[in-house]
């Protein structure tokens, strides 16, 4: 200590020494204080956005589900067509080889004619237009109009 300063002097001296310390540790703290509030405030405003996101992102998902329910239920009825469709395309093959069966053992001696160039398609019509070769026995007969006959019911169920 020197002499000429007085005890109490160099106490109040060291006291403002420590008090501009306390001051500045002060004003650092309140800095580091607002800018952690300022980033609470952009926080919030994230924290916003991320909802305002996630709603968004529900709507769009609802939406997807509904247009998932419905083209669904659009492939389910085409697939049950296109199943309805190749049901009766295969009665018409079994029929159509039958026929040709019939053709090749000779039970028809001659081959039917082709239709006249008046003749014209119609569309009601379908194949029940084209003319069917009467077999010869009776036998080929009754089996011929039973396959007609589930043709026909197909066509008429397709319908």
């Amino acid at each position: 200590m020197t002499p000429d300063l007085p005890l109490g002097v160099f106490l109040e001296i060291i006291v403002c020494v420590f008090l501009a310390a306390t001051i500045a540790y002060c004003a650092m703290l309140d800095r580091r204080l607002r800018a952690m509030r300022s980033g609470q405030d952009g926080l919030r405003d994230l924290v916003r956005e991320l909802n305002v996101a996630t709603q968004r992102a529900v709507t769009a998902i609802d939406g997807l589900k509904q247009a998932s329910a419905a083209t669904n239920d659009e492939l389910g009825e085409r697939v049950r067509t296109g199943r309805i469709l190749a049901d009766e395309l295969t009665l018409m093959i079994e029929a159509g080889n039958s026929i040709a069966e019939r053709l090749g053992h000779g039970d028809r001696p001659a081959l039917p004619r082709a239709p006249s160039p008046s003749a014209t398609f119609q569309p009601g019509n379908g194949p029940r237009s084209t003319p069917v070769p009467k077999p010869a026995s009776g036998r080929d007969s009754a089996t011929a109009a039973r396959a007609a006959h589930q043709l026909l019911d197909a066509l008429k169920r397709s319908r």
